[in-house]
């Protein structure tokens, strides 16, 4: 039997290359695989940026999913994750995998990131596009990888839109979800060194949809990292292959 396509949604100053690395691991175990670039991410592109809000982001992930054509599943890293279960709640995937996911409703920021964040708040608060600094970078989301991987992922990073940054701050309604409305599998996989979702958050996703929970605890919010893969990847393909989505 032919295996399910995979829908592979990237994260906040994420772009599809950045997935590069699962999708060969997925690619290798039989899978196909779909990696689109959200809005203004892949070229990079201000003037998209600017006009991208949460809710073109939930039209681009749902555009990628009814494009494969049939059903699939659905991973998503980081701002990834909250569009997987926006996915979920509007189409019947056959299993969703959240990798240190944005949850659902407020993203509440750990108070040991506020020093390096309260810097960009005015141009979240205005919704312009902006990308936190190497410096940033290194000590929140890639805060635990090593730091040649680190450096060769920094270059890497894109832009991403304060428009849509403000409404997880915020926990407008269009970052909301009815737990009732995923009624398919799904995993959370959390890193406990993650600094942009505390890990009472990863805890309350799991507990949302009555979701297994694998936990990383020396990996940061990247848990994407090329250098990673080993450890976070062949434990989802597992889960997968215990769900009807590859059993």
């Amino acid at each position: 039997m032919a295996q399910p396509p995979i829908l592979l949604l990237h994260g906040i100053f994420g772009r599809p290359s950045l997935l590069e690395p699962w999708v060969r691991f997925f690619t290798e175990a039989g899978l196909r695989c779909h990696a689109p670039a959200l809005p203004g991410r892949d070229p990079s592109d201000d003037g998209v940026l600017s006009r991208t809000g949460v809710a073109d982001m939930v039209d681009a992930a749902l555009e990628a999913y009814d494009a494969i054509g049939e059903p699939a599943i659905v991973i998503g890293h980081s701002m990834g994750g909250l569009l997987a279960q926006k996915v979920a709640a509007a189409r019947d995937p056959l299993a969703v995998v959240l990798l240190a996911s944005i949850p659902p409703g407020v993203l509440w920021p750990q108070m040991r990131v506020l020093p390096d964040f309260v810097p960009l708040m005015p141009t979240v608060l205005a919704g312009r596009p902006f990308l936190p600094s190497p410096d940033v970078m290194r000590k929140v989301p890639l805060n635990t990888l090593p730091p040649d991987e680190q450096e060769r992922l920094i270059p890497d990073l894109v832009r991403d839109s304060g428009r849509a940054f403000r409404a997880l701050l915020l926990g407008s309604p269009v970052t909301r979800v009815k737990a009732a409305d995923v009624r398919c599998p799904v995993l959370c996989v959390s890193a406990g060194s993650d600094r942009n979702v505390a890990p009472w958050m990863s805890r309350r996703i799991a507990r949302r949809y009555g979701a297994e929970h694998q936990v990383h605890p020396g990996l940061p919010h990247w848990i994407i990292a090329e250098s990673a893969v080993q450890q976070v990847a062949p434990p989802v393909l597992d889960w997968l292959r215990r769900t009807p989505a590859l059993s």
